[in-house]
């Protein structure tokens, strides 16, 4: 069967109890390709690593007002930023101009971290920001086009299995358009920047428990989008395989 052959093979998603299982699996995988080793456990905040280090000393300096130490800044985040700004907006849009518009926010908004939770929390707070105004204008202008997802294929990846990954992704982004901003953005860092729910909070500005309820039903709301998908559309098409 279609789906069966598309979601076979990936890691299961933690489904929190009393929840109905996500129909996609390895949502993470399936977008950025096979990772090397297990996602750590969100629920337990990681400790600081040594980029992270690296990071707060950058942003002291820049306090300082040194801008030499914001463009390595950049230069540290801009790949990570650039990823999670294209799962939370898709791939309809150039990303560079909302990269661009993060950062210069950022510019400004560091000036107020104060180093009590990881930067990169602080980033996607930016981010989110950022996406979420964007996201808002999307509902009010929708698009007919549709960019393909940038093709990740790892190294060695079996082409089989690397071509099914992309239609998986394709119709993960489809699904995530159904989302309403929010719920997108909570859904997207938990599944796919693997954050906690804390760190989640802490970025959107919104308390654990809302977070909790946007995700539950973020949840459910993408596996009744991704039933509908695959049950719908069939393995070529615009949107389907080659």
């Amino acid at each position: 069967m279609y789906g069966g052959a598309l979601l076979s093979g990936a890691g299961s998603l933690r489904v929190p109890e009393g929840e109905a299982p996500v129909l996609l699996r390895g949502v993470r995988s399936l977008v950025e390709g096979p990772a090397s080793g297990e996602r750590q456990e969100r629920d337990v905040p990681a400790p600081p690593s040594a980029d992270e280090t690296r990071l707060h000393l950058l942003v002291r300096r820049v306090q300082e007002g040194d801008l030499s130490a914001f463009d390595q800044l950049y230069a540290l985040t801009r790949t990570d930023a650039a990823r999670t700004l294209r799962h939370l907006v898709g791939n309809r849009v150039e990303v560079e101009d909302l990269l661009q518009e993060t950062y210069l926010r950022l510019l400004t908004a560091v000036k107020s971290y104060r180093g009590e939770s990881r930067f990169r929390t602080f980033l996607y707070r930016v981010c989110a920001n950022v996406a979420l105004s964007h996201l808002r204008w999307k509902r009010r202008r929708p698009e007919d086009s549709f960019a393909e997802p940038p093709d990740t294929e790892a190294l060695g990846e079996d082409p089989e299995r690397a071509a099914a990954r992309r239609q998986a992704a394709r119709l993960v982004e489809l699904a995530l358009e159904r989302l309403k901003p929010k719920k997108r953005i909570v859904f997207v860092y938990y599944e796919l920047c693997g954050m906690s729910p804390d760190e989640i909070a802490e970025s959107v500005g919104s308390s654990v428990n809302t977070v909790r309820s946007r995700l539950h039903h973020a949840r459910l709301e993408f596996n009744e989008a991704m039933q509908r998908l695959l049950t719908t559309r069939p393995p070529g098409g615009p949107h389907g395989m080659p």
